[in-house]
């Protein structure tokens, strides 16, 4: 052959050799997969150890009995029993001595009973059943909290901002409020923040299970953690980093994978009953028959495991498509409480409302039409220049109005803000926000925006007609600020909390699921209370309640035998969502103390997420209890057959395996439910 320059050389035998066994090896792709694959299989059996030795050596007295040494293959199956049963069996007898009767019970008896009589393939299938489950229990629950665990995985780690008219990238933690940062298409929002500059379509999938992306435009919210799709988006930071909503959901999600309480299991209620059962029929067996093996043969076929398999798997599978469609459940547990409870129970502020105050009013004197030069749009763009300098909830409700109905702002000065009462500044009207003001005295305004107290401070006299107004509307649960504009009172500035847009929707939804009765705990007044209640249409509201009281009436319930689900969203709402049987946060307003008390977390703004929940919770619960009803109901028949000598012990083993794949495959179906389109 010849090389690159055209000159013939010689090929050895070696060189042929080397080249077909290269042109035999897979492309370094090929083996890189064939290392993970490795290594996640050698992972699976470092952490089920006992399922995957005993499969190991169910296999190896495979081999041996087809090759006739029934003596080794028998040896095999007794180091199998040995290897997974002594855990077992020391685990049985630790919950018997923690007075916690379970359905493992029959298992244990069946493992001894194989061991005496030297079933030894019996007690083998059983010892692979029972680990085999626990270790399907743990992987379905590692996988159903891969939805949420994959937030804290994806979470951004830097963003970018102007710098000398260069844009440079910089660490998310170093972020502040007031910051200005710039998301390029594709990229997850660091922080939560406010849009100054520029629209994009938003997905928030991840955060709050909304399929559909978002229109963002300037002066529009936008939570960390979402996806800017399309667009370059610049946004000022409202918070740091650390308190963020997507670093909150990722604490949330740390701690509810922290948590080491076991999964209760549905199947535990029936064990005392199906175990008493099991032992009658096997001892009639052995007393009818003379024969012990009819007995252990009895014992094979009720070995539980359909039971265990069946809540696992149907409540891990709810747990997951809760993930996905913005609901954190934190335990096993809670998903199963869901499917139970009969009374719903809820906080008003920020979980029937929006928590949120919004502009409904601005009254004018009617009394000074005619010395009044100011229309209510100059009034709320004076008001809304001064308020955009405060971070106070009300000043943000005001600058929110001016920008809904596209209202400019004006260049400040003189801000001056106390704290809780009120704001004042200069106006200069004829300047632009931004833009650098003309020296023009006759352009200055002096505006001052506050309640009643911060008026008095400045000396501004109150008009007769806006303390009645103000009155009259406090009375009916709104919040006023006066306007003085120059000195003089010109206006009152009305906002209320609205109700959420869905809430006459919600507890027909849950009635329809079974929730008897609905119940309204707020500190409101009486007035606001029942007009919140019947526009929900709320069967009980109890106003004026302080969180001890919140606490009382869901104890009164629970004490009544009445399972409740308790939903709020403030600090205020924990005590009583830690007491009911179900707590539910919402976490649209920050995952706090309400968050950390509640057994689910909603992500999502839509109130209606509490039935999607409460239809998960039963639907899961519908599915697990038809697992238990069909395993109990199989294992039932064949124990019938087994005490007639017509099943073998190692048969009925067998048998169990077949029962138990139709229970986990009836589980599954869980992850076939479908959500409904309104939620």
């Amino acid at each position: 052959m010849t090389n690159h320059k055209g000159e013939r050389t010689q090929v050895t035998a070696s060189d042929i050799a080397q080249s077909s066994i290269s042109s035999l090896e897979p492309p370094p792709s090929v083996k890189s997969e064939q290392a993970s694959w490795y290594a996640r299989c050698w992972s699976h059996v470092k952490r089920y150890p006992i399922p995957a030795v005993a499969l190991f050596l169910l296999f190896v007295s495979l081999l041996f009995w087809l090759a006739r040494r029934s003596d080794l293959a028998n040896w095999t199956l007794l180091g199998i029993i040995i290897w997974g049963g002594i855990p077992l069996l020391w685990e049985t007898i630790s919950r018997l001595w923690h007075r916690e009767f379970s359905i493992d019970v029959i298992a244990a008896i069946a493992i001894i009973g194989s061991l005496l009589l030297h079933e030894y393939l019996a007690g083998a299938i059983i010892v692979l059943m029972l680990s085999g489950g626990e270790a399907l229990e743990a992987f379905a629950l590692r996988r159903a909290r891969s939805s949420l665990s994959a937030l804290a995985e994806r979470a951004p780690r830097t963003t970018h901002i102007w710098q000398d008219n260069q844009l440079k990238d910089v660490t998310v933690e170093t972020i502040e409020p007031g910051m200005t940062v710039v998301i390029k298409p594709g990229e997850l929002v660091p922080v939560d923040g406010i849009i100054v500059q520029g629209t994009s379509n938003v997905s928030q999938a991840d955060i709050t299970g909304e399929p559909m992306p978002v229109r963002k435009q300037p002066g529009m919210g936008l939570l960390s953690g979402s996806i800017n799709l399309d667009g370059i988006l610049e946004v000022r930071a409202s918070k740091p980093s650390t308190e963020s909503k997507y670093a909150q959901i990722v604490r949330l999600v740390s701690e509810a994978q922290e948590q080491k309480a076991p999964i209760h299991r549905l199947a535990d209620r029936y064990s005392i009953v199906f175990t008493l059962l099991t032992l009658i029929l096997a001892s009639a067996a052995w007393i009818t028959s003379g024969n012990q093996v009819y007995a252990l043969a009895v014992l094979v076929v009720a070995t539980p495991c359909p039971l265990i398999l069946a809540t696992p798997i149907a409540i891990m599978s709810g747990i997951n498509i809760a993930a996905r469609n913005g609901i954190i459940v934190k335990s096993g547990s809670a998903i199963e409480q869901l499917g139970e409870v009969k009374m719903a129970v809820f906080d008003k502020t920020g979980t029937l409302t929006l928590g949120m105050p919004k502009v409904s009013t601005i009254l004018l004197d009617p009394d000074d039409q005619q010395g009044n030069p100011y229309t209510e749009a100059e009034i709320l763009a004076y008001t809304a220049s001064v308020e955009q300098l405060s971070t106070h909830i009300l000043a943000t409700a005001v600058v929110t109005a001016s920008q809904e109905r596209h209202i400019p702002l004006y260049t400040t000065s003189n801000f001056e803000e106390t704290f809780g009462k009120g704001v004042c500044a200069t106006v200069i009207s004829n300047a632009p926000a931004g833009e650098i003001p003309q020296t023009d005295s006759k352009q200055q305004i002096s505006v001052a925006v506050g309640n009643r107290t911060f008026m008095r401070m400045m000396n501004i006299p109150l008009p007769t007609y806006f303390l009645e107004e103000r009155e009259r509307r406090r009375a009916l649960g709104q919040i006023c600020s006066f306007v003085a504009i120059n000195g003089q009172i010109k206006a009152l500035i009305v906002m209320e909390d609205v109700p959420r847009p869905e809430i006459h929707q919600l507890c027909p939804a849950l009635k329809h699921e079974g929730i008897e009765q609905t119940i309204l705990l707020t500190g409101d007044s009486e007035t606001v209370a029942q007009q919140i209640g019947q526009l929900a249409s709320i069967d009980r509201v109890i106003s004026q309640c302080l969180p001890e009281d919140k606490v009382r009436v869901v104890q009164d319930l629970e004490n009544k035998g009445h399972k409740a689900l308790m939903v709020g969203d403030g600090i205020n709402d924990a005590p009583a969502l830690a007491t009911a049987t179900v707590g539910m946060a919402l976490g649209t307003q920050g995952l706090t103390a309400a968050a950390s008390a509640a057994d689910t977390v909603l992500l999502s703004t839509n109130i209606l997420r509490v039935d999607t929940a409460v239809f998960l919770g039963r639907r899961v619960m519908r599915i697990a209890r038809q697992g238990i009803w069909i395993g109990m109901g199989l294992s039932g028949l064949a124990m019938i057959f087994a005490a007639l000598g017509y099943i073998p012990p190692a048969a009925g083993a067998i048998l169990q395996e077949g029962i138990d794949v139709l229970v986990i495959f009836n589980a599954l179906r869980v992850n076939a439910i479908r959500m409904r389109k309104n939620n």
